[in-house]
């Protein structure tokens, strides 16, 4: 049952009340089984409302915890992270803590590069420059 079907039975109950009520030719104990009826139905209605509730609560609940894993894997995959020097834009190697726009362009015009550390070696930044992107450049997939 949903929301709607759950304020359609409220409405129903306060109408059969409201018109027990009103009715002058209903006797005492046909009101009293029309609100019983009507009760009754409301507590059914509620009961099946309040498990089609808790079961989507529980499915997103179940949605969230994976999403949350998912996340969690994202972050900790430190490969996909890294920037990779022979494929790398400028602006993603400016991203990179002491890369500036001169550094960006000596790096991409020195490609490519067997290992990460080969753009000291051709000259694209120093080795102090280098030391700051250590842990955060390859020279491909499964290259240091």
């Amino acid at each position: 049952m949903n929301l709607s079907s759950f304020r359609y039975s409220v409405l129903v109950l306060l109408s059969a009340l409201a018109a027990g009520s009103v009715a002058c030719n209903n006797d005492p104990n046909t009101t009293r089984q029309q609100a019983a009826g009507a009760t009754e139905q409301l507590k059914k209605d509620s009961r099946e409302a309040a498990g089609d509730i808790k079961k989507g609560a529980d499915t997103a609940k179940t949605q969230l915890s994976a999403a949350a894993e998912g996340v969690k894997e994202g972050l900790g995959d430190k490969a996909s992270s890294e920037v990779d020097l022979n494929n790398a834009n400028k602006a993603q190697l400016m991203g990179l803590p002491g890369i500036n726009e001169a550094s960006a362009n000596a790096i991409i015009a020195d490609r490519p590069y067997n290992r990460a550390h080969d753009v000291v070696r051709k000259g694209a930044i120093s080795e102090d420059a280098y030391r700051e992107i250590a842990g955060k450049v390859n020279a491909g997939p499964g290259t240091k």
